[in-house]
């Protein structure tokens, strides 16, 4: 059987309310791979970003008309993606850095959307969700800061250019490498975690 493709995400957004606010930038990437997908869109709130946002992310309004896709083509694209990379079990898993209480909220929010276009969305139930925030904690102790730049430069992981989606993944990318590689210690077992992304999920939620 085909291994299952570990999808690295991040958003970038129009602010830190994951249940209201917009999603600016899409960058998805495979593990290990160039397959990858990444856009800017236009808010679907049709409101303009703030001028904190730019000066955190670099994205202008100006940039979000020029460039950005509107929500509904971005999102019927990103979907198409993960269909495109699903395994021969129509499974994928998505990893990202806070996604329980950001990014996997997001998600879900646009493949619903979805739905209100008469798109099948990608089936959250063949989603494996790994979230490298609480696994860091897990296998990193006595860190007053676990946000992702602050592990990346521990690891000497670059992260230039942070806060644009696809930079912040390829650096996530890397960071995932390496705490996979310290859950293959910790655990002691002959398979590798970073092939089985069951195995880290429930490591994550279910070891004590």
């Amino acid at each position: 059987m085909k291994q299952m493709k570990t999808v690295i995400l991040d958003f970038e957004t129009s602010g830190l309310n994951p249940y209201h606010d917009d999603v600016i930038e899409i960058a998805m990437k495979v593990l290990r791979s160039e397959e990858q997908f990444t856009s800017l869109l236009k808010p679907k709130s049709n409101e303009c970003i703030s001028q904190t946002i730019t000066t955190l992310t670099g994205i202008t309004n100006k940039m979000l008309a020029k460039d950005g896709l509107s929500w509904e083509e971005a999102y019927q694209l990103m979907n198409a993606w993960l269909f495109s990379v699903k395994g021969e079990d129509d499974k994928i898993s998505i990893v990202s850095h806070n996604g329980e209480s950001f990014d996997f909220i997001f998600l879900k929010r646009m493949l619903s959307d979805l739905k209100g276009l008469k798109i099948k969305p990608f089936p959250i139930h063949k989603i494996i969700f790994s979230d490298t925030l609480p696994l860091a904690k897990r296998l990193i102790s006595g860190r007053s800061t676990y946000r992702q730049n602050t592990l990346c430069q521990q690891f000497n992981i670059v992260t230039e250019g942070s806060h644009r989606a696809l930079n912040d993944v390829i650096a996530l990318e890397q960071l995932y490498v390496v705490l996979t590689a310290k859950l293959h210690d910790e655990l002691g077992k002959r398979r590798k975690p970073i092939e089985y992304p069951q195995m880290i999920h429930d490591y994550i939620h279910f070891k004590n």
